[in-house]
Parts: structure tokens; C-alpha cells; sequence
């Protein structure tokens, strides 16, 4: 037997009222509906509270780029660095090798973790510069990429290398172009020693090889 509930609202000035029945079946669905939805706000709550660890890691990297920028907007304030040095680096860009080798694999966004960058496969143990003066914002291990540098650059470029062996230069030091920053190793989640490379300008992905010449030949990755 299929039973029916009836609910009735009054409404007191007019004394009209007004009725609504639902079965079984639609007030199990309503109760399931309901159920999830109470499941993912009390997550989203959860969430808020406790980030995941990548996602806490994300928001450490935001809060360093913000540090940075208020270090160099007090240096400035205080007078300790010309504004007129910064404003000869305008044409600034990290055009620099940072490793030689051969790129085995490119960018792809479609892929489930997005790929964000380029794979450069090299010798272990080569050295690993730079691709342009800048100041460490970054410098430890993260989850699958191994050992990490992040350097933020003049013109709000920032530039990340990846399975670093090891990381020389400490958070917060200001490197120049072409200056040692690590070794090629395979840290993480790596299947062999290579670089993992990549470009940001602000919060947009930039291809490295649009911006270093010997990327663009020694490609091997599948197009």
C-alpha cells in the first residue's frame, strides 16, 4: 500500500488554507536529497577549517608572493633600493637556460593532474640555473614535484624548477640570472632524472618554450 502525507499550512489572518500530500517514495527522495546536501556543506565546513595539504601548500606559496611584494614596497619606501634600478628591469623576462637537455614532455591542461609545464631530461647531478634574477620565495619539498625552487621575478613573471636533487639558495635570497640554484635529480614522483620547468605571468601559464629558443629545437615531446 503506497502511503500518502499530507501536510496543511493555515494562514491565520485569512483562515485560508492550503494542502500538500507526497508519498512514500517522494519523501524518502526528499530525506536522501537532503541528507547530501547537509553531507557537503559539512565537508565544505571541514574544508575551511582544515585545507588539504596541497591546498594548504598553494596558500603558503600565495602568502610568500604577497610577502615578497611587501618586502620591496618597504625597501622602497624606505629608501634602502632605487625605484629607478627596478624600472631599467621593465624589459626583464626568464629567457635564461636553466638546464640543458632535451624536452621529453610539454604542457597539457586536459590531463587529471594538469601538466603546468615542460620536462627537460638531463644528466643527473647537472647544474640548474636561473632563468632570470629574482627573489626565492619558495625552497622545499612539494608533494610529487620533489624538491622546489620558486622564484619570483621582475614583471610579475615567477618561474618553478622541480625533483631537484637539491636546493641551494634559502627562502627570501635574491638570486641573479644564470646563478646556480640546484641539481637535476628525480625527488617526487619522477621516473628518471629530469627538470620540471615552469613559467607563470601573474596567474596565467606561459610555455617556456615560446620564451627559450633551444627549447622550441630540442622538442621530442609528442605534439
Amino acid at each position: 500500500m503506497n502511503k500518502k502525507y499530507k501536510f496543511i499550512i493555515i494562514n491565520n489572518q485569512t483562515q485560508a488554507n492550503y494542502t500538500m500530500s507526497i508519498n512514500s517514495f517522494l519523501k524518502y527522495f526528499i530525506f536522501i536529497f537532503l541528507s547530501i546536501c547537509l553531507f557537503f556543506v559539512c565537508v565544505g565546513v571541514f574544508r575551511f577549517i582544515k585545507p588539504h595539504a596541497k591546498q594548504q601548500q598553494i596558500n603558503n606559496l600565495l602568502a610568500s608572493q604577497y610577502n615578497y611584494k611587501n618586502i620591496i614596497t618597504n625597501l622602497y619606501n624606505e629608501g634602502v633600493i632605487d625605484s629607478s634600478i627596478f624600472n631599467s628591469k621593465n624589459n626583464l623576462i626568464p629567457n635564461n637556460l636553466p638546464v640543458k637537455g632535451v624536452v621529453t614532455k610539454g604542457i597539457n591542461l586536459k590531463h587529471n593532474p594538469p601538466h603546468n609545464g615542460i620536462d627537460i631530461a638531463a644528466k643527473s647531478n647537472s647544474t640548474v640555473k636561473a632563468a632570470q634574477e629574482g627573489m626565492i620565495i619558495f625552497s622545499n619539498p612539494l608533494n610529487d614535484y620533489g624538491n622546489t625552487i620558486i622564484i619570483a621575478h621582475p614583471n610579475n613573471y615567477y618561474s618553478i624548477y622541480s625533483h631537484l636533487k637539491e636546493c641551494i639558495p634559502d627562502e627570501r635570497e635574491y638570486v641573479v640570472a644564470n646563478e646556480t640554484i640546484g641539481y637535476v635529480g628525480q625527488t617526487g614522483n619522477s621516473d628518471g632524472p629530469h627538470l620540471h620547468f615552469e613559467i607563470w605571468k601573474n596567474h596565467h601559464i606561459i610555455d617556456p618554450r615560446q620564451l627559450i629558443k633551444e627549447y622550441k629545437i630540442k622538442d621530442v615531446s609528442i605534439k
